[in-house]
């Protein structure tokens, strides 16, 4: 096989014309390409992944400005889980729950679900989940981690074998759907992004992009082998629907179909097969019938040790309640040498993976605790959730947030038309409460709604519990509300000629009433009313770079006066009246003037 330099010429040369003309089957020949020249480069699938130092919490990278990071890692350990605290405190940290453990056992492989009792972080390293085992003796651990495991089996009901048939497609697909959706903006890419997209700024030379690729891995959300992890057909069911396992919505739906769900999981179970194999010793771990004897030690150990403090098991499974005792919140103290933030907090005590910089973070916090007494501010709790649900890896908002450069080259569009960012990259909340209506802001939220046709990354969905206190924080965090227009005469007539191909031609770009444009297919204009606040949409079309820096919507008001002079002798305010007027109408309205016919209309 020849190098990368000979693979890349081949690229250049490679006959598209003769190439299929459907898009994602272009793509995929061209990944699989250049998959060949990383097999040479040794910048692929499988390879060692730089593993994170510390547990990792990714919305923390954003630095929210009045976002306590101290305060933020009290909520996503659970710390008052054990910890008593009052329902102030309780309502503020608002903390992230374990995910249920009903059906861990017919989820997770026994080899591996017996590893992460024994030692979390070993098994993978970064996680938030401490291990509870350190200081046994190792036949006392071991008897811990076989008790637990066979409670927990106890518990599982029998799944139907799942065949494994992963066509090649389906793995092109899913390594296709990994990179694209908004996975890795969160989770460690596995291949440069020059690798994936035939247009990017990601470098291309192969120790830089593994460079790149390695400083990913530290700040990801590690994955973990999720070949080994998963048993099989389980990481198909869990990425089609996470919240049913992880309920508190850090893990989110990205909106998957079945087959879909399937193709992901075979990519993901293809980049770590045959490494990091179980040793002889864990292999041999007994998976047959559950000992009752076992299982009733191992629950009882499930309530005395904590687990039950952050686990619950899920609907129809027995409830068990945590028999730990720790100190009440309140009663902390930040200075202590021993507990769960030193170094060796000793038997009995979680044991975390903290960097230094988290250790002072939590006691700086736990030193002015009483401030967790007051109810947030609606700035504080938008950031705050923004944070804890890491939106800011896709979104930026009043300045912070938003892809880092190396991971922003991996969104991409769906659509060949160069967008530049504002087609890649999803929305800002920069003034977002006073942007949309909140009928709007549910329907993105907790109903899948989604208005973007060109962005490839999905809107995820986290939980409806969990999010939709953003409506009316954001409503509030971002009062007061920009200047309504002028109450004046306008006519929805007037408006139709203006959005037509004589007037303002917004149909060279947008989309009307599910129907392509005559170029690239952005927002649908008859759903624009029920989703804009009338006062945003005013000031917006007045100053359209005032609202979305970078946009390549065209004003056509500068300085407010109209270029359009045929309607209204150039009224401005009448004119951009009439447009509001008329797409009041929604998909009732009549078609504007110059709407192209099916065959004429543009499809991404």
């Amino acid at each position: 096989m020849c190098g990368l330099s000979c693979v890349r010429n081949q690229f250049a040369n490679l006959p598209f014309r003769r190439l299929p003309r459907h898009r994602f089957a272009r793509r995929w020949i061209v990944a699989a390409v250049w998959t060949m020249a990383l097999l040479d480069a040794t910048v692929v699938p499988g390879r060692a992944q730089a593993q994170p130092s510390a547990l990792v919490v990714r919305g923390l990278a954003a630095q929210a400005p009045g976002v306590d990071p101290g305060e933020i890692l009290l909520g996503e350990l659970n710390c008052i889980a054990c910890h008593t605290a009052s329902a102030t405190v309780q309502a503020r940290l608002a903390s992230k729950p374990g995910p249920l453990l009903g059906e861990a056992a017919q989820r997770i492989r026994p080899v591996h679900l017996r590893a992460i009792l024994r030692d979390p972080v070993a098994a993978k390293p970064g996680t938030t989940m401490p291990a509870l085992l350190p200081g046994l003796t190792d036949a006392e651990r071991e008897d811990t981690v076989e008790a637990l495991a066979q409670f927990l089996s106890s518990l599982a009901k029998p799944q139907p074998a799942v065949p494994k048939s992963a066509s090649g497609e389906a793995v092109a697909q899913g390594r296709s759907l990994y990179h694209r959706v908004g996975c890795v903006a969160c989770h460690p890419p596995v291949e440069p992004a020059f690798a994936l997209y035939q247009r990017t700024a990601a470098p291309t030379d192969p120790a830089t992009a593994a460079f790149v690729l390695r400083q990913l891995d530290q700040t990801s959300v590690p994955l973990g082998n999720l070949a080994a992890k998963f048993a099989p057909g389980e990481l198909a069911r869990f990425l089609l629907d996470p919240l049913h396992a992880r309920p508190g919505g850090r893990m989110p739906s990205s909106s998957l179909t079945a087959a879909e769900a399937g193709a992901m999981a075979a990519y993901l179970e293809s980049v770590h097969a045959g490494t990091n194999a179980p040793s002889a010793a864990q292999a041999s771990v007994p998976t047959g019938a559950v000992e009752a004897a076992k299982a009733r030690h191992g629950g009882e150990l499930f309530a005395s040790l904590g687990c039950a403090a952050c686990h619950e098991l899920g609907p129809s499974q027995p409830r068990v309640t945590s028999t730990l005792k720790a100190k009440p919140f309140a009663d902390l103290d930040p200075a202590a040498h021993d507990g769960c933030l030193a170094s060796d907090p000793g038997l009995g005590r979680p044991h975390y993976q903290f960097s230094e910089a988290q250790r002072d973070a939590l006691r700086a916090t736990l030193a002015g605790r009483s401030r967790l007494d007051r109810p947030q501010t609606a700035a504080e709790r938008v950031a705050a959730t923004l944070t804890r649900r890491d939106c800011v890896a896709c979104h930026a908002r009043d300045g912070y947030g938003g892809p880092s450069p190396s991971r922003a080259d991996y969104f991409s569009t769906v659509t060949d038309a160069d967008l530049g960012d504002e087609g890649r990259l999803p929305p800002h909340l920069s003034g977002v409460g006073r942007k949309l209506r909140s009928s709007w802001l549910r329907e993105v939220l907790a109903r899948h709604g989604a208005e973007r046709p060109y962005l490839a990354t999905r809107m995820p969905q986290f939980g409806a519990s969990n999010v939709l206190h953003l409506v009316a924080a954001f409503q509030s965090a971002d009062a007061p509300p920009l200047l309504a227009g002028p109450v004046i005469a306008g006519s929805a007539e007037m408006g139709r000629r203006l959005v037509g191909t004589n007037g303002c031609s917004c149909l060279t770009c947008h989309r009307w009433n599910g129907r392509p444009s005559l170029t690239i297919s952005v927002m649908d204009l008859t759903q624009m009313a029920k989703q804009l606040r009338p006062e945003w949409f005013w000031q917006y079309l007045l100053e359209p770079t005032a609202l979305r820096p970078g946009t390549r919507m065209p004003g056509f008001w500068p300085d407010g006066k109209a270029t359009v002079r045929a309607f209204a002798d150039g009224d401005t305010e009448r004119q951009i009246r009439s447009i509001w007027l008329y797409l009041l109408y929604g998909s009732q309205a009549p078609p504007p003037a110059g709407l192209p016919p099916p065959e004429r209309a543009h499809r991404p």
